[in-house]
């Protein structure tokens, strides 16, 4: 189905009956759902919390003691429900808010609880209780305990932190510490992962080396293991600890963000993994955020007002929850509450990992096009040059560097930086006559031959704005030698052609009617990915750089391809579910006939028959007073 709606006028009046009768053939199914970030309870502002802070030395179990300090409202704190945040970057940054009331608190902010902010062993003021290979998260264990027993605790913690904030956190639930009641990870998945350094088998080179001169990770270690060998399935081994997560935790992540799929895989871990009663009482919010950006609402050259300050909302109402034993509700938020751009709507929903989605594909062909017709037996490749001493630059997307708060990261307009240049190609949809939402992973499928024995394919997907704008939206990368896996190397033949896979991160999003969806082909982003020098050569080793000629092949033989996870065709709201509201909303749009309500490319479609009609506005109502859609 190429997106054209067949809808006959002359049934307008008809549709209006039936959705008369559908509506009490169904009525009370529409139940809303809750607004995110209602709470009533939490989120005072800024203002009227005033914070004063008073340093701690916190004993360990091995003797040493760590820097601490302690966050409270009023002349002198109560004891109060405590909020743990354990950092390496120094305690001290928090400050600015008892120096700087007027700025934005840095933490989610709320007169009903204290907060600590403790330095890592091995860090700023922790910095002489170092010992090589320490657990820290037994270092989380004891804080958590010794702050439960003072007189300014009620007894009851909770953690708070992003990034290495968040990993923390895992690994101090891990050790169960009995006065831990909740946990707030941010943009953090639970398992330390080969994919987390190399991404498609390409060296993640800025990411990795910023994290080095923030004293996270070694790079000789790192380079000395760029394949998923033993050293990998070790380490994965070690810090895939579900199991032993006891506390309910909200996971917070963002699109942007420089792992989603695995904040998405660790939040589905927890729910099949995690011991009850913890195991239904986690819950996750996506939002469309950059690492770094969480509630804030220009990501890159975008805006998402209604994106602001949720994430903060949500985590109060969650500590008041369990912390406080609020009645706020809050056991009725569904477990999945995720943005989808572009619709710029939140969407609630059980899973994440939706079995109600079908894939679309759409096929490349020749002269930079994307259609959802397979191409013809004689459509040409495409070849273009890539030069690894003049590299394809990274522009936009998810970069990793805080030490450049001036670089241009998230979604970024690439015409004029990177479509323009000779070493890239470009396909494109035609303007969309309907919105085509996105809500799952995107995987490309490429057929690619080039004349040396190794070299990359880079990806970034765009969507193409009617003011012109090509506004990256993900990217990924894959180095061919590990097309096939990346335990072991495979070399290319010279002019022979292979598929291969680029797996870009989930992704929600609707690309509006009029706007096109647009990948662009490459094979390199640096410094954002490493260069491949194109010479097949040991890894990360000095050696000289050859110019690749690549070609991508897009016949009926060889049919490169973009796999695209969509709603089923019942579920028209994007919701993960088929009810009543898609049956009015279906209705709306075949009652305005084919100008009114847009649907996206498979919405609709309920029987299957290639167009949208009033028989599937009926088929729909059937299969909902039937139970056949599993109506919730």
């Amino acid at each position: 189905m190429d997106g054209n709606l067949e809808v006959n006028r002359r049934s307008a009046p008809l549709v209006r009956i039936l959705l008369c009768l559908i509506l009490m053939m169904v009525g009370g199914l529409c139940a809303a759902s809750p607004p995110v970030g209602e709470s009533g309870t939490g989120g005072d502002p800024p203002g009227d919390t005033p914070l004063l802070y008073s340093p701690l030395d916190i004993p360990v179990r091995d003797g040493q003691t760590l820097a601490a300090d302690l966050y409270f409202s009023g002349a002198t704190p109560e004891p109060r429900p405590v909020i743990l945040i354990q950092t390496p970057y120094n305690k001290n940054y928090y400050r600015r808010m008892v120096w700087n009331p007027e700025q934005p608190p840095l933490f989610p902010l709320d007169r009903h609880y204290n907060y600590v902010a403790l330095d890592w062993r091995g860090f700023y003021g922790s910095t002489d209780a170092a010992v090589a290979g320490y657990d820290r998260g037994l270092d989380g264990y004891d804080a958590v305990e010794w702050i439960a027993a003072q007189p300014w605790c009620d007894g009851r913690v909770g953690t708070w932190g992003s990034s290495a904030l968040g990993y923390i956190q895992f690994q101090t639930a891990r050790h169960r510490p009995p006065r831990l009641v909740c946990s707030v990870p941010r943009v953090k998945d639970i398992r330390t992962t080969y994919s987390d350094y190399y991404y498609g088998g390409v060296y993640r080179r800025e990411h990795i080396e910023n994290m080095e001169q923030l004293g996270l990770v070694s790079t000789d270690l790192i380079l000395a293991h760029p394949t998923r060998d033993f050293f990998w399935q070790i380490w994965e081994q070690q810090t895939d600890f579900t199991a032993a997560l006891a506390v309910p935790m909200f996971i917070i992540g963002g699109w942007f963000d420089h792992y989603p799929e695995t904040v998405l895989a660790a939040f589905h871990d927890l729910r099949t993994q995690s011991p009850a009663p913890a195991r239904n009482q986690h819950k996750l919010l996506f939002g469309p955020w950059l690492h770094g950006e969480v509630d804030e609402s220009r990501q890159g050259i975008l805006e998402y007002p209604n994106a602001t300050g949720i994430a903060d909302e949500m985590t109060i109402r969650f500590w008041d929850f369990h912390l406080r034993d609020q009645a706020n509700g809050w056991e009725e938020v569904p477990p999945v509450t995720y943005y989808q751009m572009g619709d710029n709507d939140w969407v609630t929903t059980d899973t994440w990992e939706n079995p109600r989605r079908e894939e679309r594909i759409l096929y490349l062909t020749a002269g930079g096009h994307l259609a959802f017709t397979p191409p013809a037996d004689d459509e040409p490749p495409a070849p273009f040059d890539y030069d690894p001493a003049d590299p394809t630059p990274a522009v936009g997307g998810a970069r990793f560097s805080p030490f450049d708060p001036d670089l241009p990261i998230g979604p970024q307009d690439l015409r004029t930086t990177i479509e323009n240049r000779g070493d890239v190609l470009v396909y494109s949809t035609a303007p969309l006559t309907y919105d085509l939402r996105l809500a799952g992973p995107v995987r490309i499928l490429l057929y690619v031959s080039s004349d040396r024995l190794d070299t990359d394919i880079c990806i970034r997907l765009t969507e193409v704005f009617p003011d012109g704008r090509s506004v990256i939206m993900t990217q990924g990368i894959r180095r061919m030698r590990f097309r096939n896996g990346y335990s072991a190397e495979e070399l290319m033949i010279p002019g022979e052609i292979y598929p291969v896979e680029v797996e870009l991160q989930d992704l929600a999003l609707t690309i509006r009617r009029g706007h096109r969806l647009s990948i662009v082909v490459s094979s390199a982003a640096y410094p954002h990915f490493d260069a491949n020098p194109n010479s097949g050569g040991p890894l990360y080793e000095p050696g000289p750089l050859y110019i690749a000629r690549n070609t991508i092949w897009h016949d009926a033989d060889h049919p490169s391809h973009v796999l695209l996870s969509v709603p089923w065709p019942s579920d028209i709201s994007g919701d993960g579910q088929a009810d009543a509201t898609d049956l009015l909303l279906l209705a709306a749009y075949l009652a305005d006939n084919a100008g009114g309500f847009p649907l996206g490319a498979a919405d609709g479609d309920v029987n299957g028959d290639g167009v949208v009609k009033v028989v599937d506005l009926i088929e729909l109502a059937v299969r909902l007073v039937a139970g056949a859609e599993q109506i919730q």
